[in-house]
């Protein structure tokens, strides 16, 4: 059951990520708040999918300017939530500044696991396993 939740809420801040990215805001959010909901949602779904971990690194071995994408803008985007984040926290104390920091350090690290995860490597590696196998050259 609890493996399902998770799974739900990832595919859900994914679906609603995706659908916010290219929608225009009515109010002036400081970071891309669609962009950051798509991300957190791969990195959830990454980390307790194995298909959909290994469907992102097969589209980000045969695209790799997808893959160099992805990994700037979640670069941009962490960077973001980490200058929002101080700027937030800097001179308050309380739960509330708490829970906002551990947040605010909680889902950078969540986007770069995902990116180091997927890595494409993978795919490269087994590639050369079997043509080893075969008794091929590579």
């Amino acid at each position: 059951m609890k493996k399902f939740l998770i799974l739900a809420g990832g595919w859900f801040m994914t679906v609603v990520g995706a659908i916010l990215t290219p929608l225009p805001m009515p109010l002036p959010f400081p970071f891309p708040i669609g962009i950051t909901m798509l991300l957190v949602g791969c990195g959830i779904l990454t980390t307790h999918s194995k298909s959909f971990r290994r469907g992102i690194q097969y589209i980000r071995h045969h695209n790799g300017w997808l893959s160099r994408g992805l990994e700037f803008i979640a670069r941009h985007t962490t960077d973001i939530i980490h200058k929002l984040t101080h700027r937030f926290t800097h001179n308050r104390t309380g739960w509330f500044s708490q829970k906002v920091k551990t947040i605010g350090t909680h889902v950078p690290a969540i986007v770069t696991k995902m990116i180091h995860r997927t890595s494409p490597h993978a795919h490269g590696r087994k590639a050369r396993m079997r043509s080893r196998d075969a008794g091929d050259a590579v």
